[in-house]
């Protein structure tokens, strides 16, 4: 098994936590559980009561560089800027990738990163690659050869169509659809139920149908 903790102990930390856990029940079918769950780490206020049941805070993120190297982590926290920076904090230890036994994936030439968090019932077809630390939330899709840079965030239920380029530290909105062939800027956010018809330059805010950068 691989010890493995989580960077985030709050809402989206816990949901990671449920996929670690799907994971495990999955591989005990064949006799083998794959992570061996550590604790959380978080730098910020914790509720306690919500995580009593899953595993203990062991303390902020530094603590992360007192652990054993075969320790692995995985980063529970939504935002692509705070993510990129706990990667350059973790240096040369490992990241796992956890997939959502109900994920859906394409099996030709697919490259999908480390760290990548790929959740429940999300649904990737062909000739995919994911950048480090990408997190694919609950429901969403991905069509053929797109690609999506390191730190992206694509938010439950949104629709990442053919071809489409997420450059790095992209975030996708609930919701949100990207037609095919677009490309989205670097560290660019899409709004909830934004449309995207048209390519969205770098470090702006895009809302509405269609999307434009306010």
């Amino acid at each position: 098994m691989t010890p493995l903790v989580i960077i985030g102990a709050g809402g989206f930390g816990r949901e990671v936590h449920d996929v670690v856990e799907a994971v495990n029940l999955e591989e005990k079918t064949a006799g083998i559980s794959r992570f061996d769950f550590v604790g959380f780490l978080d730098d910020g206020p914790v509720d306690r009561d919500l995580i009593a049941d899953r595993g203990p805070l062991l303390g902020g993120i530094d603590v992360l560089a007192e652990l054993p190297l075969d320790v692995e982590y995985v980063i529970g926290i939504g935002s692509p800027t705070a993510r990129r920076r706990i990667d350059e904090l973790a240096g040369h230890r490992g990241a796992a990738t956890l997939i959502h036994p109900t994920a859906t994936i394409g099996e030709h030439r697919m490259v999908i990163g480390p760290g990548a968090i790929i959740c429940s019932h999300v649904s990737i077809t062909t000739n995919v690659t994911l950048g480090r630390h990408v997190h694919l939330n609950l429901n969403c899709t991905v069509g053929h050869d797109a690609i999506l840079g390191d730190y992206v965030t694509v938010n439950p239920g949104a629709t990442i169509s053919g071809n489409v380029t997420l450059q790095d530290g992209v975030n996708i909105g609930t919701g949100a659809a990207v037609i095919q062939g677009k490309t989205v800027g670097a560290g660019s956010t899409i709004g909830a139920g934004a449309s995207v018809v048209r390519d969205i330059p770098p470090g702006v805010t895009a809302v509405g149908v269609p999307a434009r950068p306010r």
